[in-house]
């Protein structure tokens, strides 16, 4: 008999069709392998609703959810968080791969360290043009506001996100009406607020990497008002004050502006090819300074 499942992974996805059989087995792969799979179909218009009903009928630990209406990346994703009961919660995108001991490895450091709300790994991009370790993954210990601060200071792709969390305080940390460019960034810092992250050392899992421009793409296509097109990242520090306790917003406060104007930066350079050279060599003269790190892509959240 096996036993009752203590990890939900939530799969959100839309017209993941070419890639999700792989995510998919590595996920049932999983040398631990008592959990609860939770597909959350957002109105894909490819194959992805046919192959996951297939998962799902050979393997019972699999539950395809078709959603009625597009509920948007946000949305989708804070679905399949607030439908998990067990005490550990992980997100899986559909163009992620995942070692086979990953879920336990990274469980056996959160049943051995109470005081942590999440572990991972570390986690290597994989792109078309090859492969890249990936920001963001390092642990944060230290006081609440010792952990925002660090988090803001260099969050890379935020692959954090993608680890195993306690379940109930990261359900504390994602509110509704929080749906804006850099919305895993939000309930990072709120889940910072209850506990530290681990970092296992070993690469155990490989991210789906993207276009240094894709974000921004997807910014000009969706966002009309051209100060938000600007600082990507302004509703996002908006929405930081309102949610932020008042302490940790004013400690954080310069850091989420730095963060405002590195997305500027990259935005101009995507919007305006021809300041593309300038705009590096501000960039490395900054990063030299160590005052303006500017990542390679945002990165967090399919």
């Amino acid at each position: 008999m096996c036993p009752e499942p203590d990890v939900t992974i939530g799969m959100p996805v839309r017209n993941g069709g070419q890639e999700i059989r792989g995510a998919l087995d590595s996920l049932l792969g999983q040398s631990k392998g008592d959990f609860r799979l939770i597909i959350s179909d957002n109105q894909s218009t490819d194959d992805t609703v046919a192959i996951c009903a297939d998962y799902a009928a050979r393997d019972r630990r699999v539950t395809l959810v078709q959603q009625p209406e597009n509920r948007g990346i946000c949305g989708n994703f804070r679905y399949v968080l607030m439908a998990a009961t067990t005490p550990f919660f992980m997100w899986a995108c559909h163009d992620d791969l995942w070692a086979p001991d990953f879920i336990a490895a990274n469980h056996a450091q959160l049943m051995a360290n109470p005081q942590a709300i999440a572990c991972g790994s570390r986690v290597t991009m994989i792109g078309p043009h090859g492969s890249r370790p990936s920001g963001g993954t390092e642990p944060l210990r230290g006081t609440p506001t010792e952990r925002l601060a660090e988090f803001f200071r260099s969050p890379g792709e935020a692959s954090r996100f993608y680890s195993l969390y306690r379940t109930a305080p990261l359900q504390r940390s994602f509110p509704e009406g929080i749906d804006v460019f850099g919305y895993d960034w939000i309930v990072l810092a709120l889940t910072l607020l209850e506990g530290e992250y681990l970092e296992l050392p070993e690469v155990l899992l490989k991210r789906g990497d993207h276009p240094a421009d894709h974000y921004h793409r997807s910014l000009v296509r969706g966002q009309r008002r051209w100060l938000y097109r600007t600082f990507p990242h302004l509703p996002m520090a908006l929405t930081l004050r309102r949610v932020l306790p008042p302490e940790q917003w004013r400690a954080v406060r310069p850091l989420v502006m730095r963060r405002n104007m590195i997305e500027a930066l990259m935005y101009a350079r995507y919007r305006f090819p021809r300041l593309a050279p300038a705009l590096r060599r501000l960039a490395a003269l900054e990063k030299k300074r160590n005052a303006w790190p500017l990542p390679p892509t945002h990165g967090a959240g399919a």
